[in-house]
């Protein structure tokens, strides 16, 4: 079976700082029994808000499945101490996304994959020690908002050692995230 794969994301979903280790959508192409064709869209500081606003999200041309990995940098405190995007404007851009997936002819399933606990930790980025709360809080209005929600950021605990910064995944996290979409997907036609 072949499938194509489109992933919106951000810089987790783009591998940002695994060297040569692959990231989470790239590891979902070796399911066996499928012949999987693997694009992701964003990086570093791309928002769910962004790819929200982007009218080209589905691709170009053939049927996909559309994975959206994105939220962290929605959820990050920005220098006033409030997300950089309201948990409000949050939802109602997922739930855009959401209807405008499930609306094109070249979309034949999507999910949305759940945000990371966005933790402080040694050496990371620096966030507070409410920040892995704020994140799952953008997580639940994630899952409220879009028809499919794969949760991946509980136990917070089990990311201590699954995160090399805090917010970008070890080997052991983009495999955490990778089982859990290809479970789906595994249930998906």
């Amino acid at each position: 079976m072949s499938r194509s794969i489109r992933v919106l994301g951000d810089s987790v979903a783009a591998g940002y700082g695994t060297d040569d280790s692959p990231a989470w959508p790239h590891r979902i192409a070796d399911a066996p029994g499928e012949s999987v064709s693997v694009t992701v869209r964003g990086g570093v500081g791309t928002t769910l808000t962004d790819h929200a606003a982007d009218t080209a999200t589905a691709g170009d041309s053939g049927e996909v499945t559309v994975l959206v990995h994105a939220g962290h940098n929605d959820a990050q405190v920005g220098g006033d101490g409030d997300p950089r995007v309201s948990a409000d404007a949050f939802r109602a851009a997922a739930a855009r996304l959401d209807a405008a997936l499930s609306a094109a002819d070249r979309v034949t399933s999507h999910a949305f994959v759940g945000l990371l606990p966005l933790l402080d930790v040694a050496g990371g980025v620096g966030f507070s020690a409410a920040q892995p709360q704020r994140a799952l809080a953008f997580d639940d209005a994630l899952a409220a908002a879009v028809d499919t929600h794969l949760p991946v950021a509980r136990p917070i605990d089990a990311w201590r050692d699954r995160t090399r910064d805090g917010v970008h995944p070890t080997p052991t996290g983009h495999r955490a995230v990778a089982s859990t979409v290809a479970d789906w997907l595994a249930g998906e036609p």
